[in-house]
Order: C-alpha cells, then structure tokens, then sequence
C-alpha cells in the first residue's frame, strides 16, 4: 500500500480530429493504451512535468500547454487495500513540435479518433475523459 497519493501529469495531444495515445510500457496497466505523461519529480513544477513526460514519452515539443483539470486514478485489492493512488493533473495541447515516435515507458504510439478508442483496450475511462477534454476545448 502507497503511503500517500504520488502526483502526475498526462498530456491530451490533438491533431486533425485525432488524438495521440501511448500504449503503457509498465505497471500499473502495462499494455493499455493511455495519454502520454508519467510522476512529477521533486522540484519541478506540474506544468514541467507535463511538458517534460510528454517529451520523453514521445519525443513531441508542446509549445503550450492549457490545464484541463485535477482527477484522482485509486486502485483497490481484492480486500479493499489501496494498490496505488495517483492524483494526475491533466494538460491539452494542439500546439507542439516534432514527430511523434514510442520512447522510454511507451511501447507503442498511435493517433486516434474518439470511435477508434472505443476498440482499444485503454486505461479507465480513458475515451469517455478524453471526449469531455475536446468537448471543453473545441466548443465552437
């Protein structure tokens, strides 16, 4: 059991009606097909974080970055006993540089639409937060 909550960043990356995924290379949820981001390190910023985890993950420079919200991720044992808790402040992008390529945690990388999540074994609630980001962001 964690000994208190470990803080977070992910990163929505949007692009040409698509969004850009990772497919996590390790625990928890190896294997599922998440936004790129990863732990803030001690002395720095949420925001760095977020800017530096979606660099390592996929080798794209955000050039800016809008804080979407704060949400707890808690998972649970079989006896009720937290196995991680996580507390991730997610960012939204459509500004940033380079190609995106599968790096350091992430063992693959796709862009996709909200349909082509919906056939994706993702992390939890992973489409369903990803369509209430775009419909804040993209409002007409």
């Amino acid at each position: 059991m964690p000994l208190k909550p470990q803080t977070g960043a992910s990163v929505l990356v949007y692009k040409d009606g698509k969004v850009l995924l990772i497919q996590r290379g390790k625990e928890p949820y190896k294997g599922h097909w998440s936004l790129p981001g990863g732990s803030q390190e001690t002395g720095e910023t949420i925001e760095e974080a977020a800017y530096r985890e979606l660099e390592e993950e996929t080798t794209l420079k955000a050039e800016a970055l809008d804080f979407v919200r704060l949400r707890d991720r808690i998972s649970k044992d079989e006896q009720g006993s937290v196995t991680f808790h996580y507390v991730l402040a997610t960012f939204f992008t459509q500004s940033f540089s380079g190609t995106a390529k599968a790096m350091d945690d992430a063992d693959d990388i796709g862009w996709f639409t909200i349909e082509e999540m919906e056939n994706l074994t993702t992390t939890p609630q992973t489409p369903q937060f990803v369509q209430e980001i775009l419909n804040e962001k993209l409002k007409p």
